[in-house]
């Protein structure tokens, strides 16, 4: 039985690598244009927006400075979220941070045993999300000429980050075997120490994203010879800056606020890349990223509408606001097989 799956696997793995060389072969203009985009929004908006956050992040692990601040949470977090108050600032920090900062943060905390595992897996689920540098300055400010909506869509991913934390309580099988932080008895780390590592650490993981950002933009390169709409749905799945700057195109907010809720696939291997010593269920993780980018659509369609804004008039941008979601048969039927695929194979991680 063990054979049979193997066999399957290599199979898989062979064909997998089998179409990847024969569409560079095919396309390798187009291949190399994708990989060039993937570039530019790595030195153009993900370092200069997660680099700095990321530091941060992993500085607050590294120090104990989360053990000092979790005194001020300790009771707010399990009952909140059923995790222990040394997660507050890691929380805190994948809200406003971007998508990597709360897994590596998480992580640390993991290795250094100022969380349990149980309370690493938990936190996992719902410590997701951009930051205000990709939302507002790059999603808003250049994208959709407006901030205010790029502000709107930081507030619509925070308030779903809660919502999902607070079910992920309730949802998850991990016991929460969280200590208080009286009870941790963990040995001081200098400053100069914290301050190396997380230089070191987010330097290596910043590397390690730009390259998942460059390789999934060329797959999207090859994907440009498909219709223009389901590149952009494509691409939803795969790669979020790749996919805001398509759908932008079109104004397609809520899509846009789907998408940055919902992450890619390439943020998702970031994150299973950081969590690599935290078993979690890939499939949840899946879930809990796809009710992320609903709510993230849904609030900052009802933050627009509260808050009457629209694109300015001399916007970049050729075509009127649309609110709407997209009804594209195309796009629909590309998602939904894309989701069914993906969760078939994670089966087998």
């Amino acid at each position: 039985m063990m054979n049979k799956i193997q066999n399957k696997q290599t199979l898989g793995e062979f064909v997998f690598a089998a179409i990847i060389i024969t569409a560079v072969l095919l396309w390798g203009k187009e291949c190399a244009q994708g990989a060039l985009n993937g570039i530019f929004f790595c030195a153009e908006v993900l370092i200069p927006s997660i680099f700095p956050f990321m530091i941060i992040s992993v500085f607050i692990a590294e120090s104990g400075l989360s053990e000092k601040l979790g005194k001020l949470t300790e009771k707010i977090c399990p009952k909140l979220f059923g995790v222990s108050g040394n997660l507050s600032a890691v929380i805190i920090m994948s809200m406003i941070g971007g998508y990597p900062v709360g897994a590596r943060g998480i992580s640390t905390l993991a290795e250094n045993g100022r969380i349990s595992k149980n309370d690493a897996v938990k936190a996992s689920y719902f410590a997701v999300g951009a930051g205000p540098g990709f939302l507002i300055t790059f999603v808003g400010g250049e994208l959709l000429s407006n901030r205010s909506i790029g502000v709107c869509m930081l507030a619509a991913q925070i308030l779903s980050v809660i919502i999902i934390g607070i079910l992920n309580k309730f949802i998850t099988t991990a016991k929460s075997d969280y200590n208080s932080c009286a009870e941790l008895n963990n040995p001081p780390v200098t400053f100069t120490s914290a301050v190396t590592k997380s230089v070191t650490s987010s330097a290596y993981g910043m590397l390690e994203m730009c390259g998942m950002v460059v390789a999934f933009s060329a797959v999207i390169g090859i994907a440009e010879k498909l219709p223009t709409d389901s590149v952009k749905y494509f691409s939803v799945f795969l790669e979020v800056t790749t996919a805001c700057n398509l759908l932008a195109e079109n104004n397609n907010i809520l899509f846009i606020a789907f998408s940055t809720g919902f992450g890619g696939l390439c943020v998702h291997f970031q994150i299973f890349t950081a969590l690599k010593n935290i078993k979690i269920n890939k499939a949840l993780f899946f879930l809990c990223r796809i009710v992320q980018g609903l709510l993230s659509a849904l609030f900052t369609f009802i933050f627009i509408k509260i808050f009457n804004i629209s694109l300015p008039v001399f916007s970049s941008v050729k075509t009127p606001l649309n609110l709407s979601l997209s009804t594209s048969a195309v796009g629909s039927a590309l998602l939904i097989l894309c989701a069914v695929s993906f969760i078939y194979s994670i089966k087998k991680l």
